[in-house]
């Protein structure tokens, strides 16, 4: 029987895929005072683990996540006006809340590498936006034995999990690779992923799931 491994630092609960931690999360020290902005924007819910970190409490503060699971955790950490977006990619994101950040002092908790233009989109659509390196996601170096054997089918989950795949374990033909989007798809040019209609960890799998 084949296996499905999930490359991702967001596990999967569902037992029938083995979990594959290649990247590790680090939390960066900073200081800020939430009330000196109008809106926060974060494309990961690492940005609310961060602002936990650095032990700066939730405040009366709409907030703009970019999926389901961001939205989540903002609402675990304390913020209750969240703003959910319709899109999961980065650029689109970006160009979904555009116009609703016009006028508004924005802030923005990022990862130090970032797999989209969010950041860029935001500034040249004339927003007001501080953007502060709050976390980075990092090589967890992994032993040999835990290289996913031939014929497993791989989901990626972003494009750094691929670059630390690589870096614990090299590449193996027979791998099938399934990408969570096109920006991952791209790292992946060396094979033939097949691109989840949706940027959702269960959609891949539920995708992982029909090759085997």
């Amino acid at each position: 029987m084949r296996k499905i491994y999930l490359i991702s630092n967001t596990k999967t609960t569902d037992e029938s895929v083995i979990n594959l931690s290649v990247s590790k999360i680090e939390f960066l020290k900073f200081e800020l005072n939430l009330s000196d902005y109008d809106e926060l924007v974060a494309t990961s819910k690492n940005a609310f683990n961060a602002l936990k970190f650095n032990n700066i409490k939730a405040i009366n503060l709409p907030v703009f996540a970019i999926a389901n699971s961001c939205a989540a955790a903002a609402r675990e950490f304390g913020f209750s006006e969240i703003y959910t977006g319709k899109n999961a990619h980065g650029d689109d994101f970006a160009r979904e809340i555009l116009p609703l950040l016009k006028g508004k002092k924005v802030l923005y908790l990022k990862g130090k590498d970032s797999a989209s233009n969010f950041l860029e989109i935001l500034q040249n659509g004339g927003v007001n936006i501080k953007a502060i390196i709050a976390y980075e996601n990092v090589l967890n170096p992994c032993k040999m034995e835990l290289k996913p054997p031939k014929n497993s089918i791989l989901i990626f989950a972003s494009p750094l999990n691929v670059k630390n795949f690589l870096s614990n374990f090299g590449w193996d033909e027979s791998y099938q690779v399934i990408s969570i989007g096109k920006v991952t798809a791209k790292e992946l040019k060396f094979t033939e992923p097949i691109v989840s209609q949706s940027q959702d960890i269960n959609a891949c799998i539920a995708l992982a799931k029909t090759l085997l």
